[in-house]
């Protein structure tokens, strides 16, 4: 996850926003991708099992080799359509806009009412960051959520939108639809925290925080999202415990570092504030700006 609204866990993985099940383990991925590697052995030419395989691949953290599976499967015969949207995902994800965009419309020109294809191109624009393209990516998602109203993925995504125009009550809208068909989703659980966070209903951000981690326990931007909770509520010392634990999952999130920084410097620590302060620069220099 990231701190936040979440969008880069949005485009890396708007088509399965609706999962509610655990996450494949590493062990299980990897049958999973050695078992369609021998498929493909066998016949080469399913685009849907290369897809399949540049997904495993890229749950097991190897970009590179997912994104050969997907060029390989669009270049083949056969239907393209899903590694079209997968190798859109990861363009966008990779901060490739322009060309990830150029795989949803691919995917639309197969099939107009392609709701995956709406939403991830939607979703493009909001991880671009593109205020001046705030119509172009809701017209995306209301096409898609014409098509198919209870659509999770779609949902998130507009909500995702929503949050993003700091528009929250929108955005809990969707969020609870999505949550309706999909109750147990750790995305939209955590952004639904999110948007209730931005309404100042901490009680409600801090129960939906609690939910997420109980579906992936330590996760380090739920950890962070409750100690940013906790900091609003001014309760720095519980705040900082939680970007303690944020930190000791991942210990390269410049935002954690930064925020326990500032909370360090409230509670007397000028210091260990500055320490945080310095690594947070070290490992995004943007932030000295931003700061």
């Amino acid at each position: 996850m990231s701190l936040g609204i979440r969008l880069g866990a949005l485009i890396c993985a708007v088509a399965l926003a609706g999962a509610a099940t655990a996450a494949p383990t590493a062990a299980e991925l990897k049958a999973t991708a050695a078992a369609l590697t021998a498929q493909l052995a066998a016949d080469p030419n399913r685009p849907d099992l290369r897809a399949a395989l540049g997904e495993a691949l890229e749950a097991l953290g190897d970009p590179a080799a997912a994104m050969a599976e997907y060029d390989k499967a669009i270049r083949g015969p056969g239907d393209t359509r899903r590694a079209l949207i997968d190798r859109g995902h990861l363009l966008v994800a990779q901060g490739r806009f322009d060309q990830g965009r150029r795989d949803y419309d691919r995917a639309l020109s197969q099939n107009p009412r392609d709701v995956d294809a709406l939403t991830g191109r939607g979703a493009s624009w909001v991880a671009e960051g593109k205020g001046k393209k705030a119509p172009a990516a809701l017209a995306d998602f209301n096409a898609a959520l014409a098509i198919k109203p209870d659509d999770a993925g779609a949902l998130n995504a507009r909500g995702n939108f929503y949050l993003a125009q700091l528009k929250p009550d929108l955005a809990l809208t969707d969020f609870n639809k999505a949550l309706a068909a999909s109750p147990r989703d750790d995305v939209v659980l955590f952004n639904r925290g999110v948007a209730f966070k931005q309404l100042g209903r901490y009680d409600s951000a801090l129960r939906d925080f609690n939910a997420v981690l109980r579906l992936v326990p330590g996760d380090p931007m739920t950890l962070a999202a409750k100690g940013d909770a906790y900091r609003q509520l001014g309760d720095l010392l519980l705040a900082r415990d939680f970007y303690d634990a944020a930190l000791k999952a991942d210990p390269r999130n410049a935002m954690s570092w930064e925020a326990r920084g500032e909370i360090r410097a409230s509670l007397g620590d000028g210091p260990g504030g500055e320490a945080d302060k310095a690594q947070a620069r070290k490992l995004d220099p943007t932030i000295a700006a931003s700061s």
